[in-house]
């Protein structure tokens, strides 16, 4: 039998784990930490906005269609999911339980390919994130219960 692997992540951070038998405590495999989503906008877009001359001859500034903050949490999800989509690829686990903030895991759920969806047992948009060890435990199998 082939472990799972279980995904506790937001957009600041993720840690990635393994879990030989459904009763087996949680084993680390891999954290992973974004610091570019913890900037504000302008911090992330050395860039000015744009600007158009409105027909009365002032000007108008527009905002880019997506957020650079959006285009960063996209980007560290892709990295994530490029690690999960390793192990379901190589035959390293058999089942996935992602556990991220809403956004987060819309966009996880979004980015894995067909395979790697396949394999999601559970998921849950609740940010675990800032638990560890028997907490983090106990809030899983809370979650799993559901």
């Amino acid at each position: 039998m082939k472990p799972t692997w279980i995904v506790v992540a937001n957009a600041f951070q993720a840690q990635l784990y393994e879990r030989a038998k459904p009763r087996d405590p949680l084993q680390p495999l891999e954290s992973f930490v974004h610091p570019e989503s913890r900037l504000k906008s302008a911090e992330l877009n050395d860039d000015q906005p744009g600007s158009t001359m409105t027909q009365g001859g002032g000007h108008t500034a527009y905002s880019p269609a997506v957020e650079m903050k959006d285009k960063e949490q996209e980007k560290f999800a892709r990295q994530i999911v490029d690690r999960l989509q390793q192990g379901v690829h190589g035959d390293r686990c058999g089942a996935l339980v992602l556990f991220a903030s809403p956004a987060m895991l819309g966009i996880l759920r979004n980015l894995l390919d067909g395979p790697s969806a396949k394999l999601v047992q559970h998921s849950a948009a609740i940010d675990l994130t800032a638990f560890s060890g028997r907490e983090l435990e106990t809030r899983i199998a809370q979650q799993l219960e559901r």
